[in-house]
């Protein structure tokens, strides 16, 4: 036996044993020695795969498709390792080749329409899902691969027959089971995804991401305490895995537990729920800057940054010099919180010269840095007011009152992953023009089909500081969970929040305040999706408010 041979040998029982680094040094070393043996690459790259060393797998795996280029092995190996580094467009092509090497073969159809979903070309990824069902249509992995695409695509029934189809064929496919639970929940069916989920369980006890699933069911369905435990137990069965972390924070979060909260929310750039800045300047953490400058970047959605900079101001002793960076259409307002700078409108990138900052923090870690909890809200109330030059415009359009002037806003940002539970249905909204008295304001935007009788001045808001200056005018703004909330609160302007019952982390549970927003009082629907017993406790609390009565229905 050559030398070669010897390496090769041996890495292979290295491998059998589950001596992976081992096995990869030997494969390494027969690869050296005899570099025109394909199955030494592929075997070095498998090692790679396994130790999850990827960029390595797939240098290997490329030699050894070089060497042997119709080697199916190969093909569908350094696919999959590009699929998992993000190049996408190389493991298409390697796809492709498959089904053209092996056009009866269901899996490469499989594997191709993957590739599809995740390039975004949803026909050809259903397509090729379909195709590979024509050849094995008793296979469960693939109709609940077809189900996932269909869920993606909103086409919940098909998708729900698509899991249900793989579990008739597999009972104990745990991935069907899951995904079947997700689109439970996704429903706002929170006991069917409950029952799924411990159903997982059942089969896989000691799976963090099952755990985890229980414990975003629980908390969906108001049982904090044991969707805490089961978020924990998933924390402690995989101490690595940032979306236990993330569904961590959201609970502790919701429950009042801010300041561990806090800490568990830091995991979200890792699971892609908060921005991954680029390291381009040193991250703060907390120490006094003295004479150097602090960039903060905001992120997420406008109501965060107005939720959050509140804190701003706390950090004049530590941070006598900040920048706030922020979306455009926010500047005009916050420009004016104490303790800031500058103000810079945020855009794709940095600027080379990083607006003149020495290091930064996200905007939503400074309640972490500053170790807040809720003995330290709301703080400082208001904390924003409207720029004065913007209100004798504002005041002349909105003329004379013509009784109870109240602003409305019934639908936030239709990209939010959970506006379709978040935002009213017009026609139940219609119910609040039933009342005599009032004035309505439409609050909206971008605007959008009327639920009742109202003003809209959308075409003349150029920013927040519009905005600003209209709520300051108005006796009451009643709104879903959006920007105008927050803008609302931070004003100090009485403001009606309507939430769905599983209702966003920030507002607590089972409360009808805010210990952000003092002037808030919080309407929360019983059942998911049911607005209308919501906004019939609006309309007579609003109708009580106005002084006149709710006119009877035709």
């Amino acid at each position: 036996m050559s030398t070669a041979e010897s390496y090769l040998q041996r890495g292979a029982d290295l491998f059998a044993r589950g001596e992976l680094s081992a096995a990869a040094a030997a494969f390494a070393a027969a690869a050296e020695l005899a570099p025109a043996v394909w199955q030494t690459h592929y075997n070095l790259g498998m090692c790679h795969d396994r130790l999850g060393q990827w960029e390595a797998a797939l240098t290997a795996y490329q030699e050894a498709h070089r060497l042997a280029p119709t080697e199916i092995a190969c093909i569908t190996n350094l696919a999959a390792c590009a699929f998992n580094l993000g190049q996408y467009e190389q493991a298409l092509q390697l796809a492709l080749r498959h089904v053209q090497l092996e056009p009866l073969n269901p899996l490469a159809y499989d594997n191709l329409g993957q590739i599809f979903q995740r390039l975004g070309q949803y026909d050809s990824a259903a397509q090729s899902f379909r195709n590979a069902l024509m050849l094995a249509p008793e296979h469960p992995a693939i109709h609940n691969n077809l189900g996932l695409l269909l869920q993606s695509q909103d086409q919940t029934e098909e998708a729900r027959q698509s899991f249900l189809k793989a579990l008739e064929l597999a009972p104990g496919h745990v991935d069907a089971i899951t995904n079947l639970g997700a689109l439970h929940l996704a429903q706002g069916e929170v006991e069917a995804a409950l029952e799924r989920y411990r159903q997982a369980l059942v089969l896989t006890p000691d799976s963090a991401a099952a755990w985890t699933n229980l414990g975003n069911a629980q908390k969906a369905a108001g049982r904090y305490a044991e969707a805490l435990a089961a978020h924990q137990k998933a924390v402690a069965l995989a101490p690595q895995y940032a979306l236990a972390h993330w569904n961590l924070a959201l609970t502790l979060l919701a429950a009042g537990q801010l300041q561990a909260g806090w800490s568990e929310y830091e995991w979200g750039p890792a699971v892609g729920t908060r921005t991954r800045f680029a390291n381009r300047l040193p991250r703060w953490q907390g120490e006094a800057l003295g004479k150097r400058h602090l960039l903060l970047r905001a992120e997420q959605g406008l109501g965060d940054t107005l939720q959050f900079c509140r804190f701003i101001p706390q950090l004049q002793k530590l941070a006598p010099h900040i920048t706030l960076e922020c979306p455009a259409s926010l500047v005009p307002l916050l420009r004016q919180l104490p303790g800031l700078a500058t103000v810079v409108p945020q855009g794709p990138d940095l600027p080379e010269d990083a607006w003149g900052c020495d290091c930064y923090l996200p905007l939503m870690s400074l309640p972490h840095v500053l170790h807040a909890g809720l003995e330290d809200l709301p703080g400082t109330m208001p904390y924003l007011k409207a720029p004065a030059e913007r209100l004798p415009w504002w005041q002349q359009q909105l003329g004379r009152r013509r009784g109870l002037r109240v602003g409305l806003a019934w639908a936030g940002n239709p990209a939010h992953p959970n506006d379709r539970w978040r935002s009213c249905p017009p026609a139940d909204m219609a119910v609040l023009g039933e009342i005599r008295g009032v004035e309505f304001i439409s609050l909206q935007l971008p605007p959008s089909a009327p639920p009742l009788p109202l003003r809209n001045l959308a075409a003349d808001i150029g920013d927040f500081a519009d905005t600003a200056a209209i709520v300051a005018e108005l006796d009451l703004v009643i709104s879903v969970d959006t920007a105008i909330i927050h803008l609302a609160g931070a004003l100090g302007r009485p403001a009606w929040l309507l939430l769905a019952a599983d209702a966003d982390w920030r507002w607590l549970r089972e409360r009808q305040d805010s210990p952000w927003y003092p002037s808030l009082r919080l309407y929360r629907q019983k059942m998911p999706g049911q607005w209308l017993p919501v906004l019939e406790a609006v309309a007579k609390d609003l109708s009580n408010l106005a002084g006149g009565v709710i006119t009877p229905r035709a």
